[in-house]
């Protein structure tokens, strides 16, 4: 069977549910919207403040190799014909929730955390040449992530963890996140080679990958989360996308929904498209995090440089 056999068939009950089939097309453009924008207010705070202090290394690397992942298996799973007969022989002839909309966020997004990451490169060249010479300055950002300054202070047993989860470098990654990133590129590599070898199905490789994008997905905020805490304030995190990244998560649930439930009369298509189901979750969790942090928990440690930049972070995850 090709490929165009296959999405013809994945679009043959399309035309049955027209209401539903609707109500889909809406969600995955209203999600792919409001996930895609949420990008864009980090990557318009750094270009505003000329440098990414603040912006955790840990979640800056971890982002664009979970959506390499995501991109890896969505694209896969509705392209490859190879891994679509392999869903079709465990799921009684039904084909993946795979939508156009999760093609294309997952492409624009891995493609955005590129430019993200780019973004903290340069800057920090840039800061590191400025700065050069200058005896004694620093960013404040900085000195408070890495307990420098006089005004620092706080217990030995919180320090310790601290200073495990702290990044090495502005553009360097904390050790753990540095084992994680190895021990990901590891798992997929080996089972790899199982699929090459015959001894597990390329679908199996696919589900690995969409793991390792739910796994990333559990841990690259929580650097972030640490950060906020240590700084006692979200500056240089552009807090205003997690608007966007939360009414996304509630949009690409329902559109999974939908699909499996309404139109294609397999609930369990939910659970068998792992990748979506946990990245909304998760990202709906976390943005209620960042929400509280900025809100309630350090909303009294609003600094001037907010103010003056009139509170870009405020416009968009």
């Amino acid at each position: 069977m090709n490929v165009v056999a296959i999405l013809a068939t994945s679009n043959a009950g399309a035309h049955d549910h027209p209401f539903w089939n609707a109500i889909v097309s809406i969600c995955g453009v209203a999600y792919f919207v409001a996930w895609s924008y949420s990008f864009y207010p980090q990557i318009i705070l750094n270009y505003k403040r000329k440098k990414t202090t603040g912006l955790s290394p840990d979640f800056i690397y971890l982002n664009p190799l979970g959506f390499l992942a995501l991109t890896i298996w969505s694209w896969g799973a509705y392209f490859s014909p190879v891994a679509r007969r392999q869903y079709q022989d465990r799921h009684e002839g039904h084909l993946p929730q795979i939508s156009k909309s999760d093609l294309a966020f997952s492409l624009h997004a891995l493609l955005i955390s590129l430019i993200t990451l780019i973004q903290v490169w340069w800057y920090a060249r840039r800061l590191t040449v400025s700065h050069s010479g200058a005896a004694g300055e620093s960013d404040p950002l900085i000195a408070s992530a890495t307990g420098a300054g006089a005004g620092v202070s706080g217990d030995e047993e919180g320090s310790k963890v601290n200073d495990l989860l702290a990044p090495l470098a502005p553009t360097t990654p904390s050790i753990p996140c540095q084992f994680a990133l190895a021990g990901l590129f590891f798992a997929a590599s080996i089972s790899a080679i199982l699929v090459w070898s015959g001894k597990t199905q390329f679908l199996d490789w696919l589900y690995l990958v969409s793991s390792i994008k739910l796994f990333i997905s559990a841990v690259k905020y929580i650097p972030q989360v640490v950060l906020n805490y240590r700084l006692r304030s979200v500056d240089g995190f552009a807090i205003g996308q997690i608007v966007c990244d939360l009414i996304g998560s509630v949009l690409s649930f329902a559109q999974l929904v939908i699909s499996s439930t309404f139109i294609d009369h397999h609930p369990s298509g939910i659970i068998a498209n792992p990748a979506k189901l946990g990245l909304s979750f998760l990202s709906l969790t976390f943005d209620l995090i960042f929400i509280a942090q900025k809100y309630w928990f350090f909303a009294r440690n609003k600094t001037d440089e907010d103010e003056v930049e009139g509170g870009a972070g405020d416009e968009e995850d």
